[in-house]
């Protein structure tokens, strides 16, 4: 199991999990992932879409990737703890034509909420990085249309084709939304590169997937 290196403000428990960790030593299944945007408060049922957040102590939330991007948020809200745990492929780092991203969509939840960001602790876990991440051109021009790109997270790949930086994309987007640079405890561990310790898809893992998870105690 993998922590993320900002330790967190209050009592509780996250990290990233690998080949090495039991599927029963994981969250229940709460979301049926779809490579959007929708950020929902956790339930007891089954629902559609690609975050959960959560201020109910002990309950374990989280999200399955195998080559995404998981991103886990923990925060205050007055006296109570916040927490999320989001899904972020490409088409929910970009969102859709005229709508934000996944991130944006968390960060509106915790600041209607009354969260501030610049209090959130934050972490982009294991993930296909840059030096495998080959996209078609229509997916840089659809990262063009975020305030927070910039030409140097997309450069030209050994194949021709660009090779997106999506982890840099969703740091420049947090640090857009006001996030606190200092607060960051994100990995930098690309899945394609260490198949032998994480699950990738474009490595031929079709089925299994790592958790990106978080538990107020």
């Amino acid at each position: 199991m993998l922590q993320p290196i900002a330790p967190p403000p209050f009592n509780l428990q996250w990290g990233f999990s690998t080949r090495a960790e039991s599927p029963f030593f994981m969250p229940s299944r709460l979301l049926s992932q779809v490579h959007g945007t929708r950020v929902l408060e956790a339930s007891d049922q089954l629902q559609e879409g690609d975050g959960l957040w959560t201020m109910e102590p002990g309950r374990f939330i989280g999200v399955r990737v195998a080559d995404c991007t998981p991103i886990l948020l923990a925060g205050p809200i007055g006296e109570r703890p916040w927490v999320a745990a989001l899904h972020a492929g490409w088409r929910g780092a970009v969102g859709a034509l005229g709508e934000p991203g996944i991130l944006r969509n968390a960060l509106g939840i915790f600041r209607n909420l009354g969260g501030k960001p610049w209090d959130l602790i934050w972490a982009l876990g294991p993930a296909l990085q840059a030096c495998h991440f080959e996209v078609g051109e229509e997916v840089v021009e659809a990262a063009r249309r975020d305030p927070a790109w910039r030409e140097d997270l997309a450069k030209p790949g050994p194949g021709g084709r660009p090779h997106l930086d999506l982890a840099a994309f969703l740091k420049s987007q947090a640090l857009d939304l006001g996030l606190d640079p200092a607060k960051d405890g994100s990995l930098s561990r690309c899945t394609r590169c260490e198949g032998d310790i994480f699950y990738s898809y474009r490595g031929g893992d079709l089925k299994e997937r790592q958790w990106g998870w978080v538990r107020i105690d």
